[in-house]
């Protein structure tokens, strides 16, 4: 499962990537059907993690029927139907029988066609804009509340969310500001980091540290040699393995006993979904990468 989640979003990385300015007018009329529709919806499915998280912190998990099949959380999400994001059963989402379908901008490039046949029934289908960046994660909070008639709910909780994340930022040690970080999303088979224009730059950026791929944007494919020059200071897993494993992974590869994060031990795994879903709990997420940079 973890395995398929760490695919799940490269995958959807690279899709935005090659898809975000061809959906711009598609975006333009969502914003304006959002502008003028005050229904209020009682069966909501979610296709994407954060989307489904932001409505249970807006008050509205009881609406929810559907999530997508990587939905972990809340703990309730186990009890709604499931649906594969990018292969969609669209008669098995019409039997869910959905007024508020949340799609992510990705799903444009992906699952347009199926979507489109749940717009023709008359289910509205919304796209949530992909979130970049924390700023952007907050425009996705209010676009979410917007949508399910909770901007008010919507508002507060990006307060909330920028005060938890103000005060983990607080935290950040002045000494050691600047260590620079490298992030590994995958390691096989082929080595994948993120680069500027990433959720996880961002994150770093917060948090005074450097990402030793910030010159590159977006999701990138990398080599061992290339993170040989690029020597940091700490190394950090989000691919699924555990801390042991990654250490015996780093003291394996050729030249890596030169690497500043392997000779100091300075090498960590993290949970992917606590840094990578543009969600309510982001905070507590930077609080555990903070703790993994800083340690």
């Amino acid at each position: 499962m973890k395995g398929i989640k760490v695919i799940y979003l490269i995958f959807v990385a690279m899709i935005i990537l090659s898809g975000c300015q061809s959906g711009q007018s598609n975006h333009d009329n969502d914003t304006k059907q959002e502008s003028t529709d005050k229904k209020e919806y009682k069966r909501i499915v979610s296709l994407i993690p954060s989307n489904t998280e932001i409505l249970y912190a807006l008050g509205l998990g009881n609406r929810v029927v559907g999530v997508s099949t990587v939905d972990d959380y809340p703990k309730d999400v186990k009890n709604k139907k499931q649906f594969d994001a990018f292969k969609l059963d669209t008669e098995a989402l019409l039997k869910t029988k959905p007024d508020l379908v949340l799609a992510h901008e990705s799903h444009k490039s992906t699952q347009e066609k199926d979507l489109k046949k749940l717009s023709d029934a008359g289910i509205k289908v919304v796209y949530i804009d992909d979130a970049n960046s924390i700023d952007e994660m907050y425009d996705t909070f209010r676009q979410v509340g917007k949508v399910a008639g909770k901007e008010q709910e919507a508002d507060k909780l990006v307060d909330k969310v920028k005060n938890e994340m103000a005060d983990v930022i607080k935290e950040v040690p002045k000494d050691q500001q600047g260590k620079k970080v490298f992030m590994e999303i995958s390691s096989q088979p082929d080595i994948y980091t993120s680069g500027t224009h990433t959720f996880y730059d961002d994150m770093l950026n917060s948090i005074k540290a450097e990402n030793i791929y910030h010159d590159q944007e977006g999701w990138i494919k990398t080599d061992k040699e290339n993170i040989l020059k690029r020597n940091p200071d700490v190394m950090i897993t989000t691919s699924g393995q555990s801390e042991e494993e990654y250490q015996q992974l780093n003291n394996n590869r050729a030249g890596f006993d030169q690497v500043n994060a392997v000779k100091e031990k300075h090498v960590h795994a993290l949970n992917a979904d606590m840094i990578s879903r543009p969600g309510p709990r982001l905070a507590k997420g930077l609080k555990e990468l903070l703790d993994k940079v800083y340690d």
